[in-house]
């Protein structure tokens, strides 16, 4: 309703999928000597996977009405496609689990994993191992009465990823194309000779991504159970990164495949601190802390090519995401706004330093210059802004996330509640370039374009002046205006419950009655602007949403709120 479309449409569409798995395991168990625990399991697994689809589209209806229409009603051009897709996987796997007296700990896991989405490098080796000490079992530790168990742990392994290949990624394909590749060889209006164009370039030689996750941990319990504590610092390299390439004008319309490059490496700490126990009488609380934190940083994309860009929404000037190396994923690109041009007298002495260190008697410092527009940094110190002025501006990934859950119980009586928050990561909110300017799209602005833009009387004003006009120095480019504090802590879930006695039921056959009111995301804590700082894929129109390209919200509908009243009875 926004936009509407000039011609009006009818699309259809009809699919099936068909998948299967089969999972055969064998497994040995045996304790030698009282001490020795040894368990072998011994396994394969097939899987396929078929789908195929049929969609018809058609144009121009005189009436939407939903008895009128169908495929044969409209009068515009009709269209039918269909696809199909095929894949399999097929795997070996063992594993062995040993311990000695519960004490010393042992595990090695080794997949041979096979898929049909490789041509020259099918199969895949992926081994795994690990290594427990249940140090509370020693001698010297035995007398400490307050650990109840501690154990400390390390493992390494490598996982094998195929899931972001198509099933055709091996083989070049070719089609046809009444539009494109059909042409009249004789000369003749009427009569097309059939022809063929290259859709997608093949690669044969693509093989297994692979995930290496190394891990250094303990887990502790305290006080006869009343307190658990887990620890784990962790290390994961993505190496032979699948990822489809930027291709040269030169190499035409056809796709690029999907080939192995690049290295990414995450880590960070997860921890967690349980307890229960009975705080006074007959109040009794479970609660749980957890925190973990993540730093992402892309090692290698690929030869010759340090960086690639995508999203570009509506601007002209640039896409707002770079993905670098030694960067995060899906980090904020643009311009830097120090501040607002607030007078001419201040425009011609920033051009007249232009002027001076460039040696240009034509050079303007900013294009588009003009009085409450943005005034950006010039970082590289050359005194003019370009391209190259443009900076990183934050990432959407979170330094750490945290949790905290609480129970408690006193009588018939329970209540519970979740806290989630996430700190330190930034978000591109596309919604100001809507409305905070006036010329995007007149009909909706924000109460910041109409009482905190710059004006005259109005210097330390948020958004810039409101005109007509589009310009570099205010909505053409993406700049840090859009980039903004994603931090927020949210109460997930809080409940109330009473259970009514037993002893006042069970003369009528009931074994429980329990009444409880439950809310959910009821109360955010953050300094974002939009709707809901839980920006995630797919956020608005333009964005195809991807593990490269997210944290950009452009009108996402904000987590509902709400409360249930319910009953559970037990008979």
């Amino acid at each position: 309703n926004a936009e509407p479309a000039s011609t009006n449409s009818y699309h259809v569409q009809g699919y099936y999928t068909n998948d299967w798995t089969w999972t055969n395991t064998a497994t040995y168990q045996k304790t030698f000597l009282g001490v020795h625990d040894v368990k072998v399991v011994l396994g394969t697994e097939a899987y396929s996977y078929k789908f195929h689809d049929q969609t018809g589209n058609r144009q121009d209806y005189f009436s939407f009405d939903p008895n009128f229409v169908s495929l044969s009603t409209g009068s515009g051009t009709q269209t039918v496609s269909s696809t199909r897709s095929a894949n399999k996987l097929f795997s070996l796997f063992g594993r062995v689990n040993y311990s000695y007296k519960d004490k010393y700990l042992f595990s090695a896991t080794l997949r041979r994993d096979g898929s049909s989405k490789f041509v020259n490098n099918q199969y895949g080796f992926f081994p795994a191992a690990s290594i427990g000490w249940r140090i509370s079992q020693e001698n010297f530790m035995k007398n400490i009465s307050w650990l109840t168990d501690l154990k400390l742990r390390a493992g390494y392994g490598i996982m094998g990823n195929q899931l972001n290949v198509n099933a055709n990624n091996g083989y070049t394909t070719y089609v046809g194309d009444s539009q494109e590749s059909y042409y009249a060889i004789t000369g003749s209006n009427s009569n097309l000779a059939v022809g063929f164009q290259q859709n997608t370039y093949g690669n044969p030689n693509a093989k297994w991504e692979k995930d290496a996750n190394g891990d250094v941990g303990f887990d502790a319990t305290l006080f006869n159970g009343h307190l658990m504590l887990t620890g784990d610092y962790y290390v994961k390299d993505v190496k032979d990164l699948l990822y489809n390439p930027q291709l040269p004008g030169t190499a035409g319309l056809a796709a690029a495949p999907t080939i192995n490059v690049g290295s990414m490496r995450d880590r960070g700490f997860d921890g967690s601190i349980e307890g229960t126990g009975t705080l006074v009488g007959e109040l009794k609380y479970d609660a749980t802390l957890t925190l973990t934190t993540y730093t992402n940083k892309i090692v290698k994309i690929a030869a010759n090519q340090t960086y690639f860009d995508q999203d570009s929404r509506r601007f002209n000037g640039g896409a707002i995401i770079r993905n670098a190396v030694g960067h995060a994923m899906s980090s904020f690109y643009g311009y830097k706004i120090v501040g607002f041009w607030n007078s001419q007298a201040e425009i011609d002495a920033a051009n007249a330093a232009a002027q001076k260190a460039t040696g240009d008697p034509t050079a303007v410092y900013e294009a588009d210059m003009g009085v409450g527009r943005f005034k950006y940094a010039d970082t590289n110190g050359d005194g003019v802004i370009t391209a190259n002025d443009r900076q990183f501006l934050g990432s959407p990934n979170p330094k750490f996330t945290y949790g905290f859950n609480l129970g408690l119980t006193y009588k018939n009586w329970d209540f519970s509640a979740f806290l989630y928050g996430v700190q330190g990561n930034k978000i591109w909110n596309q919604v100001k370039w809507w409305t905070d300017f006036y010329n995007s799209f007149q009909g909706a602005k924000s109460t910041t374009a109409l009482y905190n833009s710059w004006t005259p009387q109005n210097h330390n004003a948020v958004a810039p002046i409101q005109e007509p006009g589009s310009y570099f120095s205010t909505n053409q480019v993406p700049n840090s205006y859009y980039v903004e504090n994603g931090s927020y802590l949210r109460l997930k879930n809080i409940q109330v419950g009473y259970t009514l006695p037993h002893s006042f039921l069970g003369q009528y056959g009931v074994s429980q009655l329990r009444f409880y009111v439950q809310a959910a995301n009821i109360l955010t804590a953050t300094k974002y602007s939009g709707l809901d700082p839980e920006v995630g894929f797919n956020q608005g129109a333009g964005n195809t949403g991807s593990y490269t390209d997210f944290g950009v919200d452009e009108g996402s509908y904000a987590t509902p709120r709400s409360v249930i009243v319910g009953v559970n009875l037990k008979f």
